[in-house]
């Protein structure tokens, strides 16, 4: 039986360490899988990482250069550009499946997840 971590408008209220689940979606981490309004959520590898990071610290904002270095490991070259992208084919993926924009930009700092949006 899989358990899933649950949002409980503060944070989330954990079952287990590695499945999320917040309003509308769910994140399955030793599956590579998400699922928005019930449907699968076809992301890359890097789009997948991306979206992992940000939704295990709900609500935390974390500069481009803090995405890139939990996610890739090779040496950053145009680090905003490389993370940019990836926030904004993650947004178009997910905007087929649910209204909500789970991934918000901070002007001037990075981005945070926030399952309230």
């Amino acid at each position: 039986m899989t358990m899933l971590n649950v949002y409980s408008g503060e944070g989330i209220s954990e079952t287990n360490n590695r499945n999320i689940s917040f309003h509308g979606i769910a994140v399955y981490p030793d599956q590579r899988r998400i699922l928005a309004a019930d449907k699968e959520v076809f992301l890359s590898h890097y789009e997948f990482d991306v979206f992992l990071h940000l939704a295990q610290h709900p609500r935390q904002v974390f500069t481009k250069e803090q995405i890139y270095e939990a996610v890739w490991d090779d040496i950053p070259v145009n680090v905003d550009a490389k993370v940019e992208c990836m926030i904004y084919s993650i947004r178009k993926k997910l905007r087929k499946y649910t209204d909500r924009e789970y991934i918000q930009t901070v002007w001037g700092v990075g981005y945070k997840f926030d399952p309230g949006t």
